[in-house]
């Protein structure tokens, strides 16, 4: 169901694997950096208007930037990374999105599955933990499927089974992933009138 969302998993492990190290220089000076897949390359360094340093880099060497980074400098301490934008099939668009917190945890990742430009999968992290997902899985625009996780696993899944944007199909689970109740919702006012056990 969601193949291609599930491929941007290994390919975004892979393009976040680039070690960082902050720039001497700003704009268009080139700093070489390490990376798990070879060499990559700061383009450029520049600031931002919320006062954060964006950091253009090239994972491939061929001079256009995959991923950009968005750190913020601290006094007495290391820079630490807010928002990091990656390009995972190299067209120029952002495919995958992820802002993290004061602790350098994850907040919120967002990724373009089919590359239309729209985020079809959001997970939404606590302490960094992932707590619940939005899925678009039938590619519309809307978000009908939801997952709430606890302590690392699919717990609750809730659906929207006919696209009038509310939940009329829930699922329980188990801690090993095993359906154990499930309810509906049957005449559309987004509550659940009917429990299986």
């Amino acid at each position: 169901m969601r193949s291609r969302a599930l491929l941007l998993i290994p390919l975004c492990l892979i393009m976040m694997g680039a070690k960082k190290t902050k720039p001497t220089t700003t704009d268009t000076t080139t700093t070489t950096v390490g990376s798990s897949t070879g060499t990559a390359q700061v383009l450029s360094s520049k600031p931002t208007a919320d006062g954060l340093t964006e950091e253009q880099v090239d994972l491939n060497g061929d001079g256009k930037s995959e991923v950009t980074n968005y750190w913020r400098d601290r006094d007495g301490a290391s820079r630490l990374l807010m928002r990091k934008e990656t390009d995972l099939n190299r067209d120029g668009k952002i495919d995958v999105r992820t802002a993290f917190d004061d602790a350098g945890l994850r907040v919120q990742e967002e990724m373009d599955g089919d590359f239309d430009g729209r985020a079809d999968w959001v997970d939404h992290y606590i302490s960094g933990n992932r707590s619940y997902s939005e899925i678009d899985t039938d590619w519309n625009g809307t978000f009908d499927l939801f997952k709430y996780y606890e302590s690392g696993k699919v717990r609750r899944k809730e659906r929207d089974t006919n696209s009038d944007g509310r939940v009329d199909f829930w699922e329980y689970l188990d801690e090993k992933g095993a359906v154990v109740k499930t309810g509906k919702d049957n005449d559309g006012d987004g509550k659940m009138d009917v429990r299986d056990q």
